[in-house]
């Protein structure tokens, strides 16, 4: 494997800070059909809980539809442990995906032209400047909590398969820390048309402008983009594991090709991504790999591998003294519940 491709040169060496994160907690499928979580019966919130002993960093997902308040997530900086970070996902309006108009904030849902309101779903180019500024403030409250503790990990810019390097994107992509100030920026490119000759220049537009390249692992087809390691930034991020979603819109199916990218990873395939993420120690301040199947406990699987590859001296919990902590929880929160119940029936 090709090393990394470099663009970010620190002034000294980075003390590098590797973190692997599963991409969701709500999932119903690891729940379901997969190991991990103890019971077959678990609130979203215990299985945050229970993750959150084997990661030290999770991938938002949700925020792509709905911009979190910032109540939540000063309720999730408050609920995990004290270095643990999260990743936001930008809104769809602001990376020039459709949306689905049901789950539109009314704030928005005003602001969609007549004639497209009737509409399942509408593209984000209906929406004129001042929608994007909306979502930016809504998005910068959000994120709020998470900065004033040092929680915040990078918020991600996903752009959809049909945005192309032009002029209007370059300008958009620029004012994107701006925007959002204080947070790194993520940058995922799904268009084949920012890469081959054209690669150099857009790794060079990431540096210039202080925004952090994502690496993405997805089926190989002529329409999607190549498996390229890089640094622009003082971060690197690794997004793994899936090719589901990969396509969006109305005239665009999901693709699906014959490389398994929502299973497991090889032990080789684990082995390269490793050394990829291995040969930015001392040059990125921090790296992310981010684990995005939702298949059974293949990311879970997969994480944890990866865990133990880059990081010599870390071993999982103890999973059985785990177990006898989430029913002591349970054990509390019923009985305070019951507590509750006698009060109000007094």
């Amino acid at each position: 494997m090709e090393p990394p491709i470099i663009f970010f040169h620190p002034s000294e060496r980075q003390r590098t800070d590797y973190r692997v994160a599963v991409s969701a907690w709500t999932d119903n499928s690891p729940l379901e059909q997969g190991q991990f979580y103890p019971r077959k019966r678990m609130t979203a919130e215990e299985r945050f809980w229970w993750s959150s002993h084997f990661f030290d960093a999770v991938e938002v997902s949700s925020s792509f539809r709905t911009i979190p308040s910032a109540e939540i997530t000063a309720r999730w900086a408050r609920r995990t442990p004290s270095k643990f970070l999260f990743n936001v996902k930008a809104h769809g309006l602001l990376t020039g995906h459709y949306l689905d108009v049901a789950g539109l904030p009314e704030t928005l849902k005003k602001m969609i032209p007549r004639g497209q309101h009737m509409r399942r779903r509408v593209p984000s180019t209906v929406f004129g400047a001042k929608a994007r500024s909306w979502a930016f403030a809504e998005l910068r409250k959000a994120l709020q909590p998470l900065r004033l503790v040092g929680k915040l990990g990078y918020v991600l810019f996903q752009l959809a398969p049909w945005i192309k390097p032009t002029d209007e994107t370059l300008s958009y992509l620029s004012t994107l820390r701006d925007e959002v100030p204080g947070a790194v920026i993520a940058v995922e490119f799904r268009n084949h048309a920012w890469f081959g000759q054209h690669t150099d220049d857009t790794l060079r537009f990431l540096a210039m402008h202080g925004l952090t390249y994502v690496s993405i692992d997805v089926p190989r087809s002529r329409a999607t983009v190549p498996y390229l390691p890089a640094l622009t930034s003082s971060s690197a991020v690794f997004r793994l594991g899936t090719g589901k979603g990969l396509l969006d819109g109305p005239q665009l199916k999901t693709l699906r090709v014959g490389e398994k990218r929502d299973d497991l990873y090889s032990e080789q395939e684990l082995d390269e991504i490793a050394q990829a993420a291995g040969a930015l120690n001392g040059k990125a301040a921090r790296v992310h790999i981010v684990m995005t199947s939702n298949r059974r406990d293949d990311q879970v699987i997969n994480g944890l591998k990866l865990k133990a590859m880059l990081l010599g001296d870390w071993y999982p919990p103890d999973r059985e003294a785990l177990i006898d902590e989430l029913d002591d929880r349970r054990s509390r929160v019923e009985a305070t519940r019951c507590a509750g119940g006698a009060v109000l029936r007094r």
